[in-house]
Protein backbone atom coordinates (compact mmCIF):
# COMPACT_ATOMS: atom_id res chain seq x y z
CA UNK A 1 0.00 0.00 0.00
CA UNK A 2 1.45 3.36 -0.99
CA UNK A 3 0.76 6.78 0.41
CA UNK A 4 1.15 10.17 -1.28
CA UNK A 5 1.88 13.35 0.65
CA UNK A 6 2.90 16.86 -0.34
CA UNK A 7 5.34 18.89 1.74
CA UNK A 8 6.55 22.50 1.56
CA UNK A 9 10.31 22.83 1.14
CA UNK A 10 12.00 26.12 1.92
CA UNK A 11 15.37 27.18 0.57
CA UNK A 12 15.33 25.79 -2.96
CA UNK A 13 16.49 28.40 -5.45
CA UNK A 14 17.34 26.63 -8.70
CA UNK A 15 16.62 23.60 -10.89
CA UNK A 16 19.78 21.98 -9.58
CA UNK A 17 18.36 22.17 -6.06
CA UNK A 18 15.11 20.52 -7.03
CA UNK A 19 16.89 17.84 -9.07
CA UNK A 20 19.23 17.03 -6.18
CA UNK A 21 16.28 16.75 -3.78
CA UNK A 22 14.32 14.51 -6.14
CA UNK A 23 17.26 12.11 -6.55
CA UNK A 24 17.98 12.00 -2.82
CA UNK A 25 14.37 11.26 -1.87
CA UNK A 26 13.94 8.62 -4.58
CA UNK A 27 17.10 6.91 -3.28
CA UNK A 28 15.31 6.14 0.00
CA UNK A 29 14.05 2.57 0.30
CA UNK A 30 10.26 2.74 0.08
CA UNK A 31 9.99 5.92 -2.02
CA UNK A 32 8.62 5.16 -5.47
CA UNK A 33 8.41 8.74 -6.75
CA UNK A 34 9.23 12.29 -5.68
CA UNK A 35 7.89 15.23 -7.70
CA UNK A 36 9.59 18.52 -6.81
CA UNK A 37 8.04 21.83 -7.92
CA UNK A 38 10.60 24.60 -7.59
CA UNK A 39 8.24 27.57 -8.10
CA UNK A 40 5.76 26.35 -5.51
CA UNK A 41 8.46 25.07 -3.20
CA UNK A 42 6.73 21.71 -2.81
CA UNK A 43 7.60 18.06 -3.05
CA UNK A 44 5.02 15.33 -3.49
CA UNK A 45 6.29 11.94 -2.36
CA UNK A 46 4.74 8.58 -3.16
CA UNK A 47 5.98 6.03 -0.64
CA UNK A 48 5.36 2.85 1.31
CA UNK A 49 4.75 3.89 4.95
CA UNK A 50 5.87 0.45 6.11
CA UNK A 51 9.37 1.17 4.79
CA UNK A 52 9.93 4.91 5.15
CA UNK A 53 8.53 7.83 7.17
CA UNK A 54 8.15 11.57 6.66
CA UNK A 55 10.76 12.02 9.42
CA UNK A 56 13.26 10.38 7.07
CA UNK A 57 12.23 12.81 4.30
CA UNK A 58 12.94 15.66 6.71
CA UNK A 59 16.43 14.29 7.41
CA UNK A 60 17.21 14.14 3.69
CA UNK A 61 15.89 17.66 3.14
CA UNK A 62 17.94 18.97 6.09
CA UNK A 63 21.10 17.18 4.88
CA UNK A 64 20.76 19.02 1.55
CA UNK A 65 20.49 22.38 3.30
CA UNK A 66 16.77 22.95 2.86
CA UNK A 67 13.92 23.04 5.38
CA UNK A 68 10.79 20.90 5.40
CA UNK A 69 8.03 23.22 6.65
CA UNK A 70 5.58 21.72 9.09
Amino acid sequence: MTKTETFVVEGMSCNGCSSKLKKALEALNGVSEADVVLEGGTVTVQYDPALVTPAQFSEVVDDLGFDLAS
